[in-house]
């Protein structure tokens, strides 16, 4: 048996050997987006409106080359904005494998990696909840975990909307964590 995927929107889905899925979810921000333009822009003011110790306005402007307080303003504004990006969510997932558990993986733009990993048996249930704020309402996946107060949101950062996307990884999940509930609600899709 061999692997199948299909994409919807921003969702990647593959349905692996062995009754297992792998649902991806990709961020839709590119490597490079406004806020790092606003970012640059907000640096640039900070830069022209706070003056650097040991060196007056006339003398930077009629200097030919760079003072050494700036190059340590330089490096810092790279680095922060580098920090920044590093803790920028790139991609997040679900592996659902039948009679072990589910693992849920965030990937950030800095290459790292946080997964947590959830035993079958310690999984009370799979809901879509919602949550409201003050301008919007947000659906969202969680598993609830036996003997626990809080629950494991999937796609916590992303937050995909609730159809397509969250609906299908819902009903692909719960098919291989609880295949026998799954057949007798499949009626009620």
């Amino acid at each position: 048996m061999e692997d199948t995927s299909y994409t919807i929107g921003n969702l990647t889905c593959r349905v692996l050997p062995g009754q297992a899925r792998e649902y991806t979810c990709h961020a839709n921000t590119p490597t490079f987006s406004i806020l790092d333009i606003l970012y640059t822009m907000l640096t640039v003011i900070i830069y022209w409106l706070v003056p650097l110790p040991k060196i007056s306005w006339i003398d930077y402007f009629y200097a030919t080359r760079i003072p050494k307080n700036d190059y340590y303003y330089i490096l810092c504004v790279i680095l922060i904005w580098l920090w920044l990006k590093s803790h920028t969510v790139k991609e997040e997932s679900i592996l659902a494998m039948k009679d072990i558990g589910i693992q849920v993986r965030t990937v950030y733009w800095g290459g790292k990696s946080v997964s947590k990993f959830i035993d079958q048996h310690k999984i009370d249930d799979i809901i879509i909840n919602e949550g409201i704020t003050m301008w919007q309402i947000k659906s969202y996946m969680a598993i609830l975990v036996k003997n626990q107060d809080h629950m494991v949101v999937v796609f916590e950062h992303l937050l995909p909307r609730l159809r397509p996307v969250l609906l299908d990884v819902y009903w692909g999940t719960r098919a291989v964590i609880f295949p026998h509930q799954t057949q007798l609600s499949n009626d009620d899709r």
